[in-house]
């Protein structure tokens, strides 16, 4: 995540057209508003992490205890040992309770057929982290994701929900080029 902090910066997000601005802006407005929630979907390489990761680096700058939650990777762990309490109730607590938690490419699959696939345990989990998130106010929670927040809803509702009332006010659509081809 370093590593990622150093390269994907507010000063280094680029913005050539307006949708690229008023991302950036929106971010800022964020970072300025001290609470809640920011969600931003698109296609894969349309800046979500970027803005999402630069948007964690102004947060640390300003002293806030940030935690970056690769979906995919974290996902599988914490549903594979969901048996053994000890060591998922440690880990569990960690995405409940910081500061500010980054789930990036939430609900992502590793599936070829570009259908995303939501499984019981993904909402299951993901209702978790969401929910004890969603009932304290005063944690933050950035997250990216190529599903549009209507799919999510489509997924399962109260999460879909959860974030949408949360985010309200930042919650944006990446525009849809993918930047990595330039």
């Amino acid at each position: 995540m370093m590593d990622l902090l150093h390269r994907y910066t507010m000063d280094n997000y680029q913005t050539p057209d307006k949708e690229c601005r008023e991302t950036k802006q929106a971010a800022l407005d964020f970072i300025a508003a001290h609470s809640g929630w920011f969600f931003i979907s698109g296609e894969s390489g349309s800046g979500k992490t970027h803005i999402c990761t630069a948007i964690c680096g102004e947060l640390i700058k300003r002293g806030n205890r940030v935690l970056f939650m690769p979906w995919r990777d974290e996902s599988t762990k914490l549903k594979a040992s969901v048996n053994e309490r000890e060591w998922y109730e440690k880990h569990i607590e960690k995405l409940k309770s910081i500061p500010v938690l980054y789930i990036d490419d939430f609900w992502k699959s590793k599936r070829t057929d570009g259908m995303t696939k939501v499984t019981d345990a993904d909402v299951s989990l993901a209702f978790e982290v969401i929910n004890a998130r969603y009932n304290n106010a005063a944690l933050r929670t950035v997250i990216s994701s190529e599903m549009p927040l209507d799919e999510i809803m489509d997924a399962d509702s109260a999460i879909g929900w959860r974030i949408y009332e949360r985010a309200r006010g930042f919650v944006r659509m990446a525009p849809g080029k993918n930047w990595r081809r330039e």
